[in-house]
Formats: C-alpha cells, structure tokens, sequence
C-alpha cells in the first residue's frame, strides 16, 4: 500500500551439517552442537524463523580462507576429515588451543566460514537488508596460522576479507567489525591490523590480561599500526563480573557511536557472541536480553541498516535463546523497561551521592589549600631564587663556551702558524746551508784565482824585467859604438 514502509528482508542461515563437529567420545564441552539446534528450535517455535529468509549454509572456497588465513593453515583443517584414525586427530588437537577434533570437523568449519560470507554477499548485494548466520564452530580467536578458543577458521574476518578484496563492485570499501563476545577476537584484530578499511570494535574481559585469550593484545593501548593505526578500539572490562546493560550502553553512546558516525561504515559485521549475558557460566557478567536489543538498534541506524550478525560464544543455551528472541522481537523490551529503569534510579542514587563527596572533598581541598598558602608561596619564592640562579648559571656557562670556543679556533690558528713558521725556518736553514756550501766553494775558486793571479803577476814582472833589459842593451851598444 502506498506510505507503507517497505518491511525489511532478514535473513536465517542454518545448517545441521555443523553439527557434525563434536567430541570424539560424545562428553561434555560447552561449545556443543546444541547451541545452535536449540536456537534454531526456539526460533522456530516463536515463528520468528518463519518471518525470515531462511538461507542453508555453503561452504567456504580455499582461496578465500587465504585471504586471511595461510595455506598451511587452511590445508590442516581441509585435512583432518582424512584422517582416518582419531587418535591422529587427537594429536593435532592436543597441539591446539582449547579445541577438539572429529571427522565432522573440517566441513563444519568450512560450513561456518563460507555461511557467514553467504550472508554478507546477500546482504551487500541488497537482496537482505541485513542476516543472522547461526554458525560453528566459532571465529574470532582463530588467527591467520592457528586455531584457537573453539575457533578452526576466522568466519567475520573471511566474509569482511571476501567483500572487500573479491567484491569491489558491490561498493564495499569500508566495514565495521563489532565484537560483543565476552572474550576479545584477538584474530580478528591481528587479521586487520594495519587495514585502515576496517574498523575493529571489540568489549571483552580483561582482568589485567588473566581472561581468556591472556596477554595484552586486549588491552586499550592496542591501536593498530601503520594505515591502519586507530582503526583498532579495544574496550577492556577490568571487574568484568560486574558489568552490565548499563556498562555496555554507556560504551555504546561515549564510543562506538561517535566513532562509528566518523567512520560511516558501508556494512557492519557483528561477531554475536552472548557470552557477557546473565547466567552464561564462562562471562559471568550481566547484560540482558533487553540490553542486547538496544545495543543491535543502535547500530541498525548506521550502514543504511545492513548488518550481518554471526554467531561466535554463549553457553548458557535458555538463556541464549531469550537473548535471540529479543534481537527480532520488541515485545521483551517492555519486560525489561522497568528493571533498567530501576537499575538507571540506583545508579543516579550513587550519582548523587558522588557528587555529594566530591563536594566534600573539594571543601578539604580548600582547607589544606589555605593551611599551607604559606608554605606554598615561600616554596614558590624559594623556586623563584632558584630558577635565577640557574638562569645566571646558564648565561655564565653560556659565556665560558663561547670563550672556550673563540679560545679553541684561535689555538688552532695559532696551530696553523706556528706550523707555517716551522716551514719556513726549515726552508731557511736549508737556503743557508746551501749558501754556505756555495760560499766555501767559491772562496776556494778565489783563493785559486789570487795565487793563480799572483803567479801571474809575478810572470809578468819577470817578463817587464826582462823587456826592460832588453831595451835597454840597444841603448848600451850604441853608447859602446
């Protein structure tokens, strides 16, 4: 009819084949194939399922584990329905982190993967307006080369991978991963690490790092890196046993809201876990069914509404189903609207009273202000003394290095002089040596030339004397004539 909303698409994935994946002997584990039967069985039996698009599940394809898992990881899980004895799959699993192993446990693993990547195409492609894929094993502890935490393959991660590295003409280019599960999906985190594209949101148990998965990766200073750097927000409960709708509700408003309306995601992945619910052995925290609905509305008013919710912990199986009831049906909103209520008055109630100390204390923060004013403004003088003499320190010190510098570049000048000086000493002594060898020489070559002359000399007297007598015997024989 015209002015009627369009009623929106959602979609169901569920398949029994992952049920398959059970414990060797058939003893307990909480993470069992009832979880999913028996939601599966109660929303059946509230008619939600037949409100919905009901989808069977697919299985993942090789190479699109590898987007982010590694080859030899993908091929150890492909591997273990070969296994032909249990006692080889036992000692794979003994090598694992909290996981068993069956024959049915690789196809579920690719069931739960390829299921979750189903919806999301779905979904992206506009042919659901959002989904709810009921899967397991779980994903977001799984890493790129281990399994770990009940998870074999990371399915949020897969499916987030697949639309933005495979389908880039369904105008994916930014994804929003919301991780409620009590645990934080270290995984998922380090799968996005450094992908400014995704944007990781997980609130877990922290504990100082004792809850599950131990360590710091959970903690709030983890950011991302490189591009992706700030595209990781971790929000760490402490006293986890104490948290609740409230808790969760106020994270919503003061972050991931104002992160998310900055972020403007194009498609909302939700790892589901229900582990922080009231009741689940394991979380041991206490949000409700009504505290669930509130938080998936919130996020319905982004990404155009396309969400896709996958199913990761919770072990407390009535207490799930209710939770799942109240992500489809608004009727327990009005159940629980009186306990929030009460639990919002005693809230304000310790408000108050907070506020009423912190007056208190801001009283005694003015007495002891004015007991010690005095001691205050001397110590204040005292630093003001201070603070001068080591300005006139500075300055001196200043003026020594500066003296010490002109000090320095004049010592090497005189350095460079002296040096040169040296040199022409040095050249000069070597000029006088050369000229008194040259001196002792010719003084030999005069000494020589003097006799030389003198003997010269001598010859030419005795040749005078020798003219002159000659010229005289002419005269003599005239005389005698």
């Amino acid at each position: 009819m015209a002015g009627e909303s369009r009623k929106r698409k959602v979609g169901l994935l569920y398949d029994e084949r992952m049920c398959k994946h059970d414990t060797p002997d058939g003893e307990d584990h909480p993470e069992c194939p009832n979880r999913i039967k028996a939601i599966w069985a109660k929303l059946q039996l509230t008619g939600l399922a037949q409100r919905c698009v009901v989808l069977g599940g697919s299985k993942a394809e090789d190479k699109h584990l590898q987007l982010v898992h590694t080859k030899e990881h993908v091929n150890l899980v492909k591997s273990l329905s070969t296994k032909k004895k249990d006692s080889r799959r036992n000692k794979i699993a003994s090598k694992l982190d909290s996981k068993y192993l069956n024959g049915g446990s690789s196809e579920a693993a690719y069931l739960a993967a390829g299921s979750v990547v189903e919806v999301a195409e779905k979904v992206a492609e506009g042919e659901l307006d959002c989904g709810f894929a009921i899967v397991r094993p779980p994903g977001h502890h799984a890493e790129a080369d281990e399994a770990m935490g009940f998870c074999l393959f990371n399915n949020v991660a897969v499916a987030a991978s697949y639309l933005l590295n495979q389908r880039p003409d369904l105008g994916i280019k930014k994804i929003l991963i919301v991780d409620w599960d009590v645990h934080h999906g270290n995984g998922t985190q380090k799968m996005f690490w450094k992908d400014p594209r995704v944007l990781v949101f997980s609130v877990h148990r922290h504990d100082g790092g004792s809850f599950y998965p131990t360590g710091d990766d959970g903690d709030y200073d983890k950011v991302g890196e490189g591009a992706g750097e700030g595209f990781n927000i971790n929000v760490p409960w402490e006293q986890g046993r104490r948290c609740g709708d409230e808790d969760y509700i106020a994270v919503w408003d003061h972050i991931l809201i104002p992160v998310t309306k900055e972020f403007n995601p194009d498609l909302i992945l939700l790892s589901a876990g229900f582990d922080a619910a009231i009741g689940d052995p394991r979380g041991r925290c206490f949000v409700t069914p009504y505290g669930y609905s509130v938080m998936l509305k919130k996020l319905m008013e982004f990404a155009q509404g396309k969400i896709v919710m996958a199913l990761e912990g919770g072990y407390n199986l009535g207490g799930a189903l209710e939770r799942l009831s109240s992500q489809f049906s608004p009727s327990v909103i009005k159940k629980q609207a009186e306990s929030l209520r009460a639990s919002l008055e005693v809230a304000l109630e310790e408000k108050a009273a907070l506020q009423t100390k912190v007056v208190e204390l801001q009283g005694e923060k003015l007495r002891l202000q004015d007991k010690y004013a005095a001691e205050a403004k001397e110590a204040a003088e005292k630093l003001t003394h201070v603070s001068s003499e080591l300005r006139e320190a500075k300055i001196d010190l200043d003026f020594q290095r500066e003296l010490f510098k002109k000090a320095s570049e004049e010592k090497k000048l005189l350095e460079v002089r002296v040096l040169k000086l040296e040199a022409e000493l040095q050249q000069e002594a070597s000029d006088k040596l050369r000229l008194r060898i040259s001196r002792d020489r010719y003084a030999a070559e005069v000494k020589e030339a003097a006799e030389h002359l003198t003997k010269v000399r001598s010859e030419l007297r005795d040749v005078q004397i020798d003219l002159n007598l000659h010229r005289k015997l002419p005269k003599k024989a005239k005389k005698v004539k």
